[in-house]
């Protein structure tokens, strides 16, 4: 049969923290800064994460 493909590893994405919640925060600078500025923040937030996608 056609099986001969091998399976890909999974990646382990972990359960959200529930008691953590998102709250509104003003928007404050140039569209640009605002950009790098969440950028940075999730990068923070998911850094294993990003560096585990970046091998598959």
């Amino acid at each position: 049969m056609g099986h001969a493909l091998k399976k890909t590893d999974r990646i382990y994405i972990p359960q959200r923290d529930k008691a953590r919640v998102a709250t509104a925060r003003p928007a404050e600078g140039a569209y640009q800064a605002q950009i790098e500025k969440a950028f940075c923040t999730a990068f923070h937030r998911y850094e294993k994460a990003f560096e585990d996608l970046a091998k598959v």
